[in-house]
């Protein structure tokens, strides 16, 4: 588990580590700087290179100015040859980044104006080009002699390629760290180096787009600094970190009978993909609930699983009682519709299920315009039945009563909102997907998967993940995050296969025998 936090929350923890535990801010600047500066050489050593390289520094006025001047000093002092530009107004400079202006004019590292960049350009080549104007306390768009920088930067990447490396500085320069919002114009930078946690900014989009490859470079703040103020959320980065368990001694009772209640006439193959990703990700026994007109789909694709069907003419709720009482666990909504039977599937569901169900696709979109079935999903939690709901992001924005554009600005906040509205865990599904628990005071990012997973089916696949992992000894919040990053896996594992053009959703099903053991 790694965390991911706010610009705020890592302020507190920058000052905590200086004013409580009496490290020097001074201290934080040469570490941070000296892991920039590392990270650069070890780019230079990589190209063999034998000749000296030259770096510009386009620093800002304040502590992240201050980075890039120390950034700069200390690879002169490795035989770099280095040139300094200053961005910003003189009168609002940090003690810091004058501090460290004052040793680089010791040193006597040559300045460059702003408005002469261009101009240099044509006289010098740089080899590096270290973004150390804003770091994480932007929030308006940029102007001025900072947006002709940024400019500048990306211009001659473009000219130059890969012979030149643009290192930003904690995040680039245009990025907002809280929400990865490009602030008119940023920086494309090569590597970003942030400081002992990764920002927000990096992991949304489309700043992760911007970072580059991100390096966490050890400045001295650790967790201790947190003083017990944990950062809100959290991300996971390998399989160990979701803490998976399957007994020697396990059958297939004992690893879950699954219930997925899920397509409808015409709709076969949500039933299908939920039922195999669910077989796939460790369950011991799927039944499927479907129309009638599926049974032939069902019984040629997936021979593993039960089947029990309805017609359109018959109340469904005897065999749903038959089917509750053998499953442990239930997944409804995968194409079931939000007419003909959908309605009484969900509602049956919802009165008369005891055990933990995860809610998908047309399931949601029912109970977002009927004010009964809402009332019931908000009574359905208890201490021993755990209610999952995955909406992507049109599915939210109803559920929510908000504008798409809305909820994707104010995803982590909304995601929270929701999951305490209807007592549930909330995995809303998007580019980067959040999870929320009504329970739980942390957030869950996910940043597994790729944009080859927008392909049809693929919630459904996530659905019958979800549904398998119940049988796990986790809670409703474990199971969504774990559930998530399973499914980013095996969309990773698939476009590798595949391609992320041509990836289907089947191809993402298979590839989960691909990363789980």
């Amino acid at each position: 588990m790694k965390y991911a936090v706010t610009s705020q929350e890592m302020k507190l923890y920058d000052r905590n580590t200086s004013e409580y535990y009496g490290v020097g801010t001074d201290i934080l600047m040469e570490r941070a700087s000296l892991s920039v500066a590392e990270e650069i050489d070890a780019w230079r050593q990589k190209r063999n290179a034998k000749r000296r390289y030259t770096v510009l520094i386009l620093a800002g006025v304040g502590n992240n100015g201050g980075d890039g001047i120390c950034t700069g000093r200390l690879l002169r002092q490795k035989g770099y040859v280095v040139y300094l530009c200053i961005i910003g107004d003189m009168t609002k400079s940090s003690d810091l980044f004058l501090k460290q202006l004052t040793i680089a004019e010791k040193y006597g590292i040559p300045k460059i104006k702003p408005t002469s960049l261009d101009a240099e350009n044509e006289e010098r080549s740089f080899d590096v080009i270290v973004d150390a104007m804003f770091g994480i306390g932007l929030s308006r768009n940029l102007t001025g002699d900072y947006l002709n920088a940024v400019k500048f930067i990306n211009s001659y990447k473009k000219e130059r390629g890969s012979d030149l490396l643009v290192t930003s500085i904690d995040i680039p320069t245009g990025i907002n760290a809280d929400s990865g919002k490009v602030c008119g114009d940023a920086v494309r930078a090569d590597v970003t180096v942030t400081f002992n946690f990764t920002k927000l900014g990096h992991i949304f989009y489309p700043g992760c787009e911007y970072t580059g490859e991100l390096r966490i470079g050890d400045a001295g703040i650790t967790k201790e600094s947190f003083l017990s103020k944990d950062p809100i959320a959290f991300f996971y980065e390998s399989f160990d970190d979701i803490g998976l368990v399957r007994r020697r001694d396990s059958n297939k009772g004992t690893n879950g009978k699954v219930l997925i209640i899920a397509g409808s006439k015409n709709i076969s193959g949500a039933c299908v993909l939920a039922a195999s990703a669910c077989l796939r990700a460790g369950a011991g026994m799927v039944r499927i609930f479907t129309d009638r007109e599926n049974a032939e789909v069902v019984r040629a694709l997936l021979p593993e699983a039960i089947l029990d069907t309805y017609d359109d003419f018959e109340p469904v709720s005897e065999k749903l009682q038959k089917a509750f009482e053998w499953s442990t666990q239930a997944v409804i909504g995968p194409g079931i519709g939000t007419e003909g039977k959908g309605r009484e599937l969900v509602l049956n569901t919802l009165r008369f299920y005891d055990k933990s169900l995860i809610m998908d696709a047309d399931a949601l979109n029912l109970i977002a315009d009927d004010e009964q079935l809402m009332k019931l999903a908000q009574n359905y939690s208890t201490n021993s039945k755990r209610l999952i709901l995955t909406p992507h992001m049109g599915e939210f924005s109803r559920l929510m009563n908000r504008e798409i554009k809305e909820c994707k600005e104010h995803v982590l906040e909304y995601t929270k909102m929701l999951a305490g509205r209807i007592h549930a865990t909330i995995l809303c599904k998007d580019s980067r997907s959040v999870v929320a628990d009504s329970n739980e005071k942390k957030l869950y990012i996910n940043v597994s998967g790729n944009d080859g997973m927008a392909t049809a089916g693929s919630g459904d696949v996530l659905s019958g993940i979800l549904g398998a992992l119940l049988s796990q000894n986790m809670n409703g919040f474990e199971v969504a995050a774990a559930g998530a990053y399973l499914h980013g896996c095996a969309g990773d594992a698939a476009s590798r296969k595949c391609g992320r053009y041509s990836m289907v959703a089947t191809d993402i099903v298979a590839a989960l025998s691909d990363v789980m053991p």
